[in-house]
């Protein structure tokens, strides 16, 4: 399966392998939907990613807004495959600042971008 939801109340683990492009938002975005609506901390693991593309990129970034509205905890997996980092690069996301919507700002695209 190349969505796999693990988790509970607390805390769930959102992996996605394999290749998630535009063809595939219908099930990237109900996916992250029910992960927000079932858990306060919900991280996303993209270390057996193997493509992607801009469409990806935006839904984490709304899905990470909205886990901000309703006092949830989004973040990434600490590893992260190396066709994910460049898509972000390659979309100028790689920051070092968060997001100046959040007081803590905290942001999906800020650390380490590189290889």
């Amino acid at each position: 399966m190349d969505l796999e939801m693990i988790g509970s109340a607390e805390s769930t683990i959102l992996k996605l392998k394999g290749n998630w492009s535009i063809e595939r938002a219908g099930e990237l975005k109900p996916a992250l939907l029910e992960a927000l609506q079932s858990s306060d901390h919900i991280v996303i693991d993209l270390e057996e990613l193997t493509d992607t593309d801009l469409f990806a990129i935006q839904l984490l970034c709304s899905a990470h807004a909205a886990s901000l509205r309703l006092g949830k905890q989004l973040a990434f997996h600490q590893q992260k495959s190396e066709p994910f980092k460049r898509a972000v690069r390659n979309a100028g996301l790689a920051r070092t600042v968060g997001c100046h919507r959040n007081p803590t700002k905290s942001c999906l695209w800020t650390g380490d971008w590189t290889s």
